[in-house]
């Protein structure tokens, strides 16, 4: 915890064991990211043709209760053999409504590991010489997305599934912000130290550098 106290330090001063931690949880961390468009394109997609938003309200809206049932056909009153013809037209796949105790279940784990895994990856970004800037607006969209995210199929229940689009939007704002959060500091990390430009070395005054500095 050292290395984040020190407010200059940077990735590339990391020891070698610990730029090799860093890097294993940045590489799970991206084949998570993809396992979650995966399972999202096997609920609601896929995303790039036409109804996707319907899909989604029909998935996180509410449950339509139990489909009626239809008794099955009497049998001959001649009492002959009844013929099975096969179906001309294939019936059409339905998207089933997710059950609001399922809902729970997910929004219960999702509040307890999207915060840890977000924390990371910010924190990983923040050590990087990135400006003021690029880090609020990254680290922003990371947090406003994933708490979007969480909260949008509780908004398509409960409100108009006029905000169906929320959902495929701030899925696609996490996936961009923590893709970069994932990628950009294990660059950084194995890149090393930048070489500063001669108006920048030459504009630095000499100081005694702080453990942990560049």
């Amino acid at each position: 915890m050292r290395q984040f106290a020190s407010s200059r330090f940077r990735l590339w001063n990391l020891p070698y064991p610990a730029k090799l931690i860093y890097t294993f949880f940045c590489g799970l961390s991206l084949l998570a990211i993809l396992s979650s468009l995966l399972l999202y394109e096997d609920l609601v997609g896929p995303s790039l043709r036409s109804g996707h938003v319907l899909r989604v309200d029909r998935y996180y809206g509410k449950d339509p209760g139990p489909a009626p049932t239809v008794a099955p056909p009497s049998a001959d009153p001649a009492g002959g053999p009844q013929i099975a013809l096969p179906e001309e037209d294939a019936a059409p796949s339905l998207t089933m409504a997710m059950p609001y105790r399922k809902l729970l279940e997910v929004t219960h784990f999702h509040l307890f590991t999207i915060p840890v895994f977000v924390l990371i990856l910010t924190h990983l970004f923040l050590m990087t010489e990135s400006s003021l800037l690029s880090h609020m607006v990254w680290i922003s969209m990371a947090w406003l997305s994933a708490l979007l995210h969480i909260v949008a199929p509780w908004l398509i229940r409960f409100g108009t599934t006029k905000l169906s689009l929320l959902f495929p939007l701030s899925g696609a704002g996490l996936f961009a912000s923590c893709l970069w959060l994932t990628v950009y500091p294990v660059w950084v990390m194995w890149r090393g130290k930048p070489t500063p430009t001669p108006v920048q070395h030459g504009s630095r005054k000499q100081e005694i550098a702080p453990p942990f500095s560049d």
